[in-house]
């Protein structure tokens, strides 16, 4: 005797028991995590820049959900990134918003117009920004995706940039001390 072809039905039901826990299977195992930021404590590099002498500028307060991810210190002559002797006391700072957009603190006490050319890479001055009773040259990159305030006092420059508005880099600056 002859078998009926099973209901459509039928067929539907178990190719959605095969194919459910075949995509739930899927999804987890491609699923893509949210990359986590690299969070240091940059209070004890601040503190060890303070402490040889140099006016490190940090932010004071920053509103939950900011973090930092970088902070280094070189003291002049030691080696850098590049493997190469700094030529001065030279700190970096980077600290990431809750909107994940970086801001940097890059400061150091001989050859500013160096440091400013490396920062802002080859930026060119695009105006000025007052924070409180500072006036801070703006540069913006050659991309003109970075902007950058730079503040040259006689023996240091501070250099605060990131790849967002000016407004933004100056509500950041102003939390410096």
């Amino acid at each position: 005797m002859a078998r009926p072809n099973p209901p459509v039905i039928h067929l539907l039901v178990a190719m959605v028991v095969v194919l459910v826990p075949v995509f739930l299977i899927v999804a987890w195992f491609t699923r893509i995590p949210e990359p986590q930021p690299n969070v240091v404590d940059a209070r004890p590099v601040v503190a060890a820049a303070r402490e040889a002498g140099y006016p490190v500028l940090a932010p004071a307060e920053l509103p939950d959900g900011w973090v930092a991810t970088r902070a280094r210190w070189t003291p002049r002559g030691q080696a850098g990134l590049n493997r190469e002797p700094v030529p001065g006391n030279t700190i970096a700072l980077g600290f990431l918003s809750p909107e994940r957009q970086y801001f940097a603190i890059d400061q150091r006490d001989a050859l500013p117009e160096l440091l400013v050319r490396d920062v802002t890479r080859d930026g060119r001055a695009d105006g000025e920004s007052r924070v409180g009773d500072v006036t801070w040259t703006r540069y913006v990159s050659q991309d003109r995706r970075t902007r950058a305030l730079v503040r040259l006092d006689a023996d240091h420059a501070t250099i605060v940039s990131g790849d967002v508005r000016y407004d933004q880099l100056e509500a950041f600056t102003a939390t410096l001390r």
